[in-house]
């Protein structure tokens, strides 16, 4: 029997790696060092929020001792390692030593994207998938991919407020990553529900289910697919000339909704996926 706290456990992670993945996306010396700031601090909150539900999914106390020295697992250890390299990473930024902070930066990713598969060897026995072993790892990557990108994209259209001279181009690119990584989870999804009809033995889907199911699908997928193509549209050159201002802070306003359609429909699938045993 899973635990909700299992659910915000594989979210938040993916969304901390995700991210802070993203971040690459986003040209050197275009925004502030206050931007990297504040990404690494959010990002630093959400990762330590999924290392609590870790703590708590291995029944132990969440306190400081426990956070950093309860070692149950190489799962458990990149966690940590995660933490603290973007821990390093944000504390950077108060000091002038940039290949010393690419190099935190490329570490850390790698050790992220080690996070997110490591994660997925609990689940290979039991998930009802063919090929689980490759298909899961890229489903989890992907999600940390689309978390990631609108999350970190939403942040970078608030900074438009701050520095309105940055080029439109740049959120229109994390935009068009939305569009694409959300088109490669709609084919997994209808990949896994392929295999799924030709799997015998599989959970049914009852009322219950099928609500999670039609949620996962009305918000995760075409609220999001909505989503970015009212963001496209403010974001369009003929937009952008009658209003650069007001152009970047409607789509920024639309990828904050997109936020939560992201959101929602990856806890739908996290939750089906720990109680169907199916990549959903």
């Amino acid at each position: 029997m899973f635990s909700i706290s299992e659910i915000f456990y594989l979210v938040f992670t993916q969304l901390s790696v995700g991210g802070f993945i993203l971040l690459i996306l986003i040209p050197k010396d275009v925004v502030g060092a206050n931007f990297y700031r504040l990404m690494g601090g959010i990002y630093l909150l959400v990762i330590a929020l999924a290392r609590c539900a870790n703590l708590y999914l291995h029944n132990q106390t969440v306190n400081i001792t426990n956070f950093f020295l309860y070692w149950e697992d190489t799962e458990a250890i990149l966690i940590i390692v995660f933490f603290l390299l973007l821990f390093i990473y944000t504390v950077s930024w108060w000091f002038k030593y940039p290949i010393i902070r690419l190099l935190i930066f490329w570490i850390g990713s790698i050790a992220g994207g080690s996070l997110i598969i490591i994660s997925t060897l609990t689940y290979m026995d039991q998930v009802q998938f063919p090929d689980a072993q490759y298909i899961l790892p890229f489903q989890f990557l992907v999600s940390a991919a689309l978390l990631g990108i609108v999350h970190t994209g939403m942040w970078f259209g608030h900074w438009y407020l701050v520095t309105p001279e940055l080029p439109v181009h740049l959120l229109r690119r994390y935009n068009t990553a939305l569009l694409v990584v959300l088109l490669v989870s709609i084919v997994l999804f209808f990949l896994s529900m392929f295999f799924r009809s030709h799997t015998a033995n599989t959970v049914p889907f009852n009322f219950h289910f099928k609500l999670i199911f039609y949620m996962r699908i009305g918000l995760g997928f075409a609220a999001t697919l909505l989503l970015y193509f009212i963001t496209w549209d403010c974001l369009r050159p003929k937009s952008v000339e009658r209003d650069e201002v007001g152009a970047t802070r409607a789509a920024t306003g639309f990828l904050f909704i997109a936020i939560i359609t992201v959101l929602m429909g990856e806890f739908c699938s996290r939750y089906l996926f720990l109680t169907m045993k199916y990549i959903l």
